[in-house]
């Protein structure tokens, strides 16, 4: 009886809180953590949905606005749709305009960055996550994007390709933990790009002993495969 008396004590407490919490903050908050529960189950775009629900509750949190804007971009890469694109870069541009003096602007300069590069506009992509690393040159994100757009920005220009390398080297730095496969796995794409097969499978195999996500993992197996194909290499 004890417990369930304090059940229903804890149960009408929440209730309260939850009648006092204005709606706007509640329903930004219920769609960002339901959100996150579907985008950690592979739904982008539930997630996505959900996260814009919490963004449209409340447009000025900038952590809520990221996840829209970044969800929207992940559609766009993985269905190749410009819509996508367009809707995050609509996120990004806004709340940097509303904004621009806030000290987490940085993660829109990200979202506002890979929505430029998705729809091929590389110039402007360059200048936002220039930007972005500007305004915060020690976070992890930012930089591997950088890095990724300085190798990809002219195909076959290997001095582009090497400006790229330190700015991963610099990821994995700042980042002060196991968990930086995904900075070494692009790492060992820019080595492989200038020929350098030894140090490319090294960071593979770095990325690798890091249990990396599936998708990440199959990618740099692929490249080790393809490495150690090419006869270039004995590793």
């Amino acid at each position: 009886m004890k417990v369930l008396r304090n059940l229903i004590i804890v149960l009408v407490v929440l209730a309260v809180i939850a009648f006092l919490i204005p709606a706007e903050i509640r329903d930004g908050y219920w769609g960002y953590v339901y959100g996150r529960g579907l985008e950690m189950t592979g739904n982008t775009g539930g997630a996505s949905s959900s996260y814009k629900g919490a963004y449209e509750a409340m447009p000025d949190n900038v952590v809520f606005a990221a996840a829209y804007a970044r969800t929207q971009n992940d559609l766009g890469e993985s269905l190749k749709k410009n819509d996508h694109f367009n809707t995050a870069d609509d996120v990004a541009t806004r709340w940097i305009d509303a904004h621009e003096n806030d000290e987490r602007v940085f993660l829109m300069y990200i979202e506002l960055a890979r929505s430029e590069w998705g729809r091929n506009r590389k110039a402007t992509a360059k200048i936002a996550i220039d930007e972005a690393v500007d305004l915060m040159p020690t976070d992890y994100t930012a930089l591997v994007y950088q890095g990724i757009i300085y190798r990809d920005y002219q195909p076959g220009h290997m001095d582009q390709v090497r400006t790229s390398i330190p700015i991963f080297e610099q990821a994995i730095k700042v980042r002060n933990s196991t968990k930086t496969y995904w900075a070494e796995f692009e790492l060992a794409k820019a080595w492989w790009l200038v020929k350098d097969e030894t140090r490319a499978l090294n960071e593979l195999n770095q990325a690798l002993g890091q249990f990396p996500p599936r998708w990440l993992r199959l990618e740099a197996e692929r490249l080790k495969h393809e490495i150690q194909s090419s006869g270039r290499s004995e590793k």
